[in-house]
């Protein structure tokens, strides 16, 4: 099996230490991660009884690395933000969580438009499929927590929360009173609208990885709505306020006022 593999190309699996973070390192990696600030008291409970509870339901593999309870505090705070008002059922899907020191780089054949069969190399820093274990590098959520529009952890449990609706395709199980008919207007029309921009060769708000599948679409602009909310609503209103009552949370209410004088990036495609 493909983490089978893993083990032999980074070495021997250990797992999560059963003592895990304590009540000050719990503090010290909420203050840590600036995507974690401007919750109430209430909700930073919250964040922390989740956070406990899937460190203490989910296996931890480490495999080449090892992390030290803090370390694995800011990673189960991020990994449990996106359900904070859906709780951690939302994410029974997995049982496992493998951490890699780096991205995995496999060969692929690729066809263009024209036929002509061509093999590439494409590096994965993260990885879930249904029922199965999600695998993250280490290397790359180092780099996660702040405003800057990207986080591999909410992207690959964005997938998860896709999936419990079985195919990942951007059409995740809803909430009670959501309606599927708003949801998949305000996803395909702004799906659409990012494909065409592309194929004129314009520039994009939000990494144009969205554009390949719906389901990368989904898990592109959730990683927008909690690290870089004002551009996602911005950007994409109707799929901001179709976040909003998916996920229960206005993270544009949080992001900071200090960020406003940060320049916009544009992608190109």
């Amino acid at each position: 099996m493909f983490w089978s593999r893993l083990r032999s190309v980074f070495g021997g699996a250990s797992r999560q230490d059963e003592q895990g973070p304590d009540a000050l390192e719990w503090q010290q990696a909420l203050a840590a991660v600036p995507i974690l600030q401007g919750f109430s008291r209430e909700e930073e409970e919250t964040l922390i009884g989740l956070a406990q509870q899937l460190l203490a339901r989910k296996t931890l593999t480490q495999i080449g690395v090892t992390l030290t309870p803090r370390q694995q505090a800011v990673l189960a705070l991020q990994a449990v933000l996106p359900i904070l008002h859906l709780g951690l059922d939302w994410y029974r899907g997995f049982h496992e969580i493998i951490l890699i020191p780096e991205p995995v780089v496999r060969r692929q054949q690729v066809q263009d438009e024209f036929g002509l069969v061509s093999e590439v190399e494409e590096e994965n820093a993260g990885e879930s499929w249904p029922q199965g274990p999600l695998v993250l590098a280490w290397s790359e959520l180092q780099q996660d927590g702040d405003w800057d529009g990207f986080n591999l952890v909410i992207h690959e449990l964005t997938h998860k929360l896709d999936m419990l609706g079985g195919e990942a395709d951007g059409a995740p199980p809803l909430p009670a009173g959501m309606d599927p008919r708003q949801w998949t207007s305000a996803l395909q029309s702004a799906f659409d609208a990012m494909q065409a921009q592309l194929d004129r060769h314009e520039p994009t708000a939000i990494d144009p990885y969205a554009a390949s599948h719906p389901a990368e679409f989904f898990a592109v602009c959730s990683e927008c709505f909690f690290t870089d909310p004002l551009r996602l609503r911005d950007t994409y209103p109707a799929v901001y306020q179709q976040f909003t009552r998916f996920f229960g949370q206005q993270p544009a209410a949080r992001f900071p006022a200090t960020r406003l004088l940060a320049g916009e990036p544009e992608y190109h495609g």
